[in-house]
């Protein structure tokens, strides 16, 4: 589908729906993130009052808080060199004589770059038919990196999660720093005050999260709480779920604990923002203080990330 009216004008979506009641849409020219989702008609995402702007604002602009003129989804990609906010840093690597820094906009510059569609469809050739979408998302300067992000977007036709599986390499003849995050995005009815978070994380976590007050309120101010994800198992999951929602209406989000090994919850509390989000990420350390949570990838190397994210009845 191609968007004919309103701030989104212009852009391409690939609308996605199974046998099951999920059903998503991907913004193609939106660097192939998933723009909303809802389980059999319910809203389960976020969405701002942006409402998909296309073209995107300069991330660059408003000293590098850009971003948010463009935050809107369900999903949306932070990266491909950082995540986190606005900072400068030094450009030695890419051998330039006007290229002396850096700057890095807040949460990067890969959410608003359009993507090249390879391909979608659905595979009717096994027992269990995949409804499935491809695309290649380039961030790249020149004198600067040539990062290439490869996603496919999958959904069984009778199945419960949408598969996201990302290939990200340099395509550049310079080491260049990478980090990813990925902003799961809750929204307004599956959150409210009935929301809570279960799986691999602490007790203390848990508790002080579900008994908290999750109402809007115009004087909230949001915030990111690094959380340590607790399992000795390769894959964590983190559930939300609202028991007050149609019977109990769940989400599970499930990442390699290697691939992604930071993790952390963001509360957007604030009256006409009203967000939740779950953030599975690798952050590049330029102090190099935390070597095992810091990438920098040579020429032609590769990160592979995959994420789940399981929809359904609580019960289920």
């Amino acid at each position: 589908m191609q968007v004919e009216d309103g701030p989104g004008r212009g852009q391409r979506l690939l609308f996605v729906r199974n046998a099951v009641g999920i059903g998503f849409e991907i913004a193609v020219d939106r660097g192939f993130d998933i723009s909303s989702a809802t389980w059999r008609g319910i809203n389960i995402g976020w969405n701002s009052a942006n409402g998909m702007p296309w073209p995107a604002n300069s991330v660059d602009a408003e000293d590098g808080v850009g971003f948010y003129r463009n935050f809107d989804g369900f999903i949306v990609t932070c990266g491909l060199d950082h995540i986190g906010g606005a900072l400068r840093g030094g450009a030695d690597r890419y051998i330039h004589k006007h290229r002396k820094q850096v700057f890095n906009p807040l949460h990067g510059r890969i959410s608003s770059q359009r993507a090249a569609l390879s391909g979608y469809g659905i595979d009717w050739t096994s027992d269990a038919p995949v409804i499935w979408a491809e695309g290649i998302v380039r961030q790249s300067s020149v004198f600067g990196e040539n990062l290439v992000l490869r996603r496919r977007i999958a959904l069984d036709v009778f199945g419960q999660a949408i598969h996201l599986s990302d290939i990200v390499e340099n395509r550049g003849f310079r080491p260049t720093p990478h980090a990813i995050l990925y902003h799961v995005n809750f929204g307004y009815p599956f959150l409210d005050q009935a929301t809570e978070i279960s799986g691999d994380l602490s007790s203390e976590v848990v508790s002080a999260f579900n008994g908290e007050d999750k109402r809007p309120r115009e004087d909230f101010v949001d915030y990111y709480q690094e959380t340590p994800v607790v399992s000795d198992l390769p894959t964590a999951s983190i559930e939300v779920c609202n028991s007050a929602l149609c019977g109990g209406t769940r989400a599970r989000l499930s990442f390699s604990r290697e691939d992604l090994p930071s993790f952390g919850i963001w509360r957007a509390f604030q009256s006409g923002v009203y967000a939740l989000a779950l953030e599975p990420a690798r952050r590049f350390d330029p102090e190099g203080s935390s070597e095992d949570d810091s990438v920098t990838l040579g020429a032609g190397e590769t990160a592979r990330y995959e994420i789940a994210i399981a929809l359904g009845s609580i019960n289920k």
